[in-house]
């Protein structure tokens, strides 16, 4: 069989903390957490191709009350949770031998969503996301004298004022982090993850995790909860109390944290996603050097092949959920209509 499924089971209380060079976005720990955040079943799917077994991350999103066609989705919350190891060249054909074969997984999907950064021609794209990455082969001193005066003046006010920050992954800067969190999702009219959900990934990926906090004196005021590896900083949420929009305080910590990944001998920080020409996209656009285009396709499975009619499917599905009695009366009138 060239497709297999398996559904991942909830990690016991006692798994090891995720390692520093392991992938976050496709652990299982993290997947789970997403899967319980979104009310989605967290897979992983084996297909053989091109000689070579390969693990495809995905989530299975049920229909409303039961009642139509599930969805299957590559790259839930981060495009970075559909990651695959396969060349760019290969993905088109991979996703083409997907779609045959997951017909047979009777998953009852209508469609393959996929969160991706890899291009498929000839269709079409949904997003309006990209993210914004610093390329750190230039140096913080280079980078500073570029900026304008009034770029340069703002940072150094801020620390005037009395902004000081922490970097760590302990439990009080994420408390911080996250009262902070959700002020910003309120200002800006947006949905906020659980509690629940950052203490887990933080109990399961907490040596991948990197939270800032910045300080106003005594008072959080911006925060970025982000994960690290061996070359790269993902900014993955921030948080601001909008009392302190006017210190410029995201300036200066977006600052911050590009000087601690050059002290840390970070490649690269990924500022995370923002729609195009939105604020956010502006305002990154200030420190990003390079933009990665983020695509969202939506793709229809084809169905199984079946000799059942749909009139005989519906037939099936009223005697199924009849009572006898109902259907030994109804029998004689409708017999002659369906079979």
């Amino acid at each position: 069989m060239a497709i297999r499924i398996k559904e991942l089971n909830k990690l016991t209380e006692n798994q090891p903390s995720l390692g520093l060079n392991e992938k976050v976005f496709t652990s299982s720990a993290f997947r789970l957490a997403l899967a319980t955040e979104y009310q989605l079943k967290a897979l992983d799917i084996e297909l053989d191709f091109q000689d070579q077994r390969l693990i495809i991350p995905s989530f299975l999103k049920s229909s409303n009350f039961g009642l139509g066609r599930n969805t299957l989705i590559l790259g839930v919350g981060f495009d970075k949770t559909g990651e695959l190891n396969i060349a760019d060249d290969f993905y088109s054909d991979l996703i083409s031998q997907l779609l045959k074969e997951l017909p047979k997984l009777n998953l009852k999907t209508k469609y393959l969503e996929l969160r991706t950064t890899r291009y498929l021609s000839c269709t079409i794209d949904h997003s309006d996301k990209v993210e914004l990455i610093v390329d750190l082969s230039k140096t913080c001193e280079q980078r500073l004298k570029e900026f304008s005066q009034s770029t340069r003046r703002n940072l150094r006010q801020a620390f005037k004022q009395g902004f000081h920050f922490k970097i760590g992954n302990s439990l009080t800067l994420l408390q911080d982090f996250y009262a902070l969190y959700l002020k910003h999702m309120h200002e800006i009219g947006s949905l906020p993850q659980s509690w629940t959900f950052f203490v887990d990934i933080h109990r399961t990926c907490q040596r991948t995790v990197s939270l800032f906090v910045g300080y106003m004196g005594d008072t959080p005021a911006v925060a970025s909860f982000a994960f690290i590896n061996s070359t790269e900083l993902y900014g993955a949420w921030l948080g601001l109390d909008p009392a302190y929009k006017k210190h410029n305080l995201l300036l200066t910590m977006l600052w911050s944290i590009t000087e601690y990944c050059e002290q840390t001998g970070k490649q690269t920080y990924n500022l995370g996603r923002s729609s195009v020409g939105s604020k956010a996209y502006e305002f990154k656009r200030r420190f990003a050097d390079q933009i990665q285009p983020i695509h969202y396709y939506q793709l229809p499975i084809p169905q199984a092949q079946t000799s059942r009619s749909s009139i005989y499917s519906s037939a099936s599905w009223l005697i199924r959920n009849s009572p006898p009695f109902v259907m030994n009366t109804l029998s004689r009138h409708l017999i002659h209509k369906f079979y």
